[in-house]
C-alpha cells in the first residue's frame, strides 16, 4: 500500500503548516503551536480536544502533479 500524506493547511493564515501521514501526538502540538501563533487570541484552552484544534485547519490529500511536458 503506497504511504499516504496529507496537507495540513491553516484556515486562518492559509499557509501549510505540514505534510504528514498521521495527526497525532507531535503533529497536534506542532499545530496547537501554529494557532497560538497565527491566532493567539482565539480560544482555544490550555489543551484543546483533537476536533476542537483541527477544526481550525483543512487536512487533504496533496494535489497530484502535473505529467511532465512531452
Amino acid at each position: 500500500m503506497a504511504d499516504r500524506r496529507f496537507v495540513v493547511s491553516c484556515l486562518h493564515c492559509k499557509r501549510v503548516v505540514m505534510v504528514v501521514a498521521q495527526v497525532a501526538g507531535e503533529e497536534l502540538d506542532r499545530l496547537r503551536a501554529h494557532l497560538l501563533a497565527c491566532c493567539p487570541n482565539e480560544m482555544i484552552g490550555p489543551s484543546p480536544g483533537v476536533e476542537a484544534l483541527l477544526r481550525h485547519f483543512r487536512v487533504a490529500p496533496p494535489t497530484p502533479e502535473p505529467p511532465p511536458a512531452a
